[in-house]
């Protein structure tokens, strides 16, 4: 399969589990989790998936997300984080595997700013359909979001070795 198939493949796949995950909510968690689990499993099987660098990523990303919670810049109807946002950073960081292959060949910088911008930009995706409540104005929580993303986005690449353009032209330490 091409990489271009691939990329377009996984990519339409994370947005279904995104849709699925931020518009169902609890409703559709469990539909949510045996998708998230097939998903892993065909990767398991058809590709060889490494489950430690996803698994270090999940568990990183829910710590993050539970952080914000203690922290009061994220705000759910419970004071844990919901079932359905542990499954869709488990998605994010099965997705980040595909995505890093590809995105490593630009500059690790350019790579991290487009990364944290996604990143703050789903924060205020899920914040605009009503999925999470902000505990701080939403100028503030785009920026904190924007900076999380960044270093995420930067451990992303190094633990899944996507060490970019940037490290083949430098001796570059993030990468």
């Amino acid at each position: 399969m091409s990489e271009l198939k691939r990329l377009v493949i996984v990519s339409t796949l994370f947005q279904l589990v995104w849709f699925l995950a931020v518009l169902g909510r609890e409703y559709w968690q469990w539909l949510t989790l045996v998708i998230v689990v097939g998903m892993l499993l065909m990767t398991v099987r058809v590709q060889g998936f490494k489950w430690w660098p996803w698994l270090l990523l999940t568990l990183t990303g829910v710590t993050l997300d539970s952080l914000n919670v203690s922290f009061g810049l994220l705000i759910f109807d419970h004071h844990w984080l919901p079932m359905w946002l542990i499954l869709l950073w488990a998605a994010f960081c099965w997705y980040a595997y595909f995505l890093t292959q590809v995105v490593s060949q630009y500059p690790l910088w350019l790579v991290s700013i487009v990364g944290g911008l996604a990143g703050a930009a789903s924060y205020l995706a899920g914040y605009k359909l009503g999925a999470v409540s902000l505990g701080v104005s939403l100028p503030v929580a785009i920026v904190l979001f924007f900076i999380e993303w960044i270093g995420f986005v930067l451990l992303c690449m190094k633990v899944n070795n996507g060490k970019g353009k940037q490290h083949e032209d430098s001796n570059d330490t993030l990468a």
